[in-house]
């Protein structure tokens, strides 16, 4: 796309804030870092060397922290500026919302993994391409972990701790078709099958069996969704966005993708007015939204063309 004036304008507003915050943010690290420095040789004077490890390593925490801190404001005005006139781009239609998040009721809604205990969430866009309702975000989803201890005295401890159930993008079209069933497709790496979604389906291409395994709790529906050429796009799809897995469920489509959680942000050290920085977010919003266009979604896949 090309940038205009007021894009501009409000890139290189952006990025005195970001020469702002750095300089603030070094304003603050040095006297941690000098303070953690001294503490750290005051420590090794007394022939201490966990303790000076310690040291250095709480004051470079600290620094840390008021780094990302600062920085992490312009990270937020960039996308609350910015998003909205990328996106406005590519449909007018859709809306970004850097605090909104997928529902948890519809994270959960095709049980393609276990409840989770925390759940979060950032960078919501929804909308409409063409005919296909659409809803993506980031997400942060986990199971608490309690393990009980016995010290040598027979006191016991319980320490709670957060695993990771799926860390990525998430996202949801409308398929404007109800199916009976649940049916899931899933990368070979993904161990996430239950009894929830019935038997494995063997399908008739080799190359998308050695990508993908399918389960359907109605073989028939399952076969009627899973045509060839959804194979095909599914196919490329994975080469583009690497592992994800999908679910058929209540005329919608489910997707957890893979993608790091900083996927629509810019790189905080580099110049917020460099072209290059757009372009990448672009690229990576074309991706999601590409989807749409990429598995056919305006074209039902029962064989019904919505008018577009």
């Amino acid at each position: 796309m090309a940038m205009s004036n007021e894009l501009l304008r409000t890139l290189v507003t952006l990025e005195e804030e970001r020469h702002a915050s750095i300089s603030k943010a070094r304003f603050w690290a040095a006297p941690i870092l000098l303070l953690a420095g001294f503490a750290a040789l005051v420590i090794h004077g007394h022939h201490s060397t966990g303790g000076t490890i310690m040291a250095l390593v709480v004051g470079i925490i600290l620094a840390a922290i008021v780094y990302n801190y600062l920085i992490s404001k312009v990270v937020k005005r960039f996308k609350q500026q910015i998003m909205p006139i990328l996106l406005e781009d590519i449909d007018p239609s859709l809306s970004y919302y850097f605090d909104g998040s997928i529902d948890l009721d519809e994270f959960n809604q095709p049980g393609m993994f276990t409840q989770p205990d925390r759940f979060s969430g950032k960078d919501v866009v929804q909308g409409t391409i063409g005919q296909t309702a659409i809803k993506f975000s980031l997400v942060d989803a986990e199971e608490e972990r309690q393990h009980t201890s016995t010290d040598s005295d027979g006191r016991t401890s319980t320490t709670t701790t957060y695993v990771t159930i799926f860390k990525g993008l998430f996202f949801i079209a409308d398929f404007n078709k109800n199916f009976a069933g649940r049916t899931l497709v899933k990368p070979h790496s993904w161990n996430i099958f239950d009894k929830l979604f019935g038997s494995t389906l063997t399908l008739e291409d080799p190359e998308f069996n050695k990508l993908f395994t399918v389960q359907s709790t109605d073989q028939v529906e399952g076969r009627y969704i899973m045509t060839p050429s959804l194979m095909d796009k599914f196919k490329l799809l994975h080469d583009k966005v690497g592992d994800f897995q999908a679910c058929f469920i209540q005329g919608r489509l489910f997707m957890a993708i893979n993608l790091p959680q900083n996927f629509f942000e810019p790189a905080m050290n580099e110049s917020l007015a460099d072209s290059q920085q757009i372009k990448k977010i672009m690229t990576n919003l074309k991706m999601i939204t590409g989807l749409v266009e990429d598995l056919g979604l305006n074209v039902r896949i029962w064989g019904t063309k919505t008018n577009s």
